[in-house]
């Protein structure tokens, strides 16, 4: 079972990394109900955990403008197991 909090109107939840020759950690992401298919981080995030990158994909932004973002590969620990998923380098906070 996944167990979040609630901070100032948010849903919170702490997603586990895993990554090569470093011990596992944890980023609390904001639950973005408007959204799907990817774990969102700031690039800077990104480049600091060296993801390895995927794909790119076109994005229609709150704004409702287009941009065309990086998707990078992640692996985390989804209630006890380990899984390889997509990560979008965008925003300014980690959000799912």
């Amino acid at each position: 079972m996944i167990y979040g909090k609630a901070i100032n109107g948010r849903a919170i939840i702490s997603v586990v990394f895993r990554l090569p020759s470093q011990a596992d950690f944890s980023l609390d992401f904001v639950i973005d109900t408007g959204f799907n298919d990817h774990l969102t981080l700031p690039l800077q995030a990104v480049n600091a955990m060296n993801l390895p990158l995927y794909s790119s994909t076109e994005a229609r932004l709150a704004d409702g403008s287009e941009a065309l973002l990086s998707i990078y590969l992640a692996t985390i620990v989804w209630d006890g197991i380990e899984k390889l998923v997509p990560v979008l380098a965008a925003g300014y906070k980690p959000m799912l």
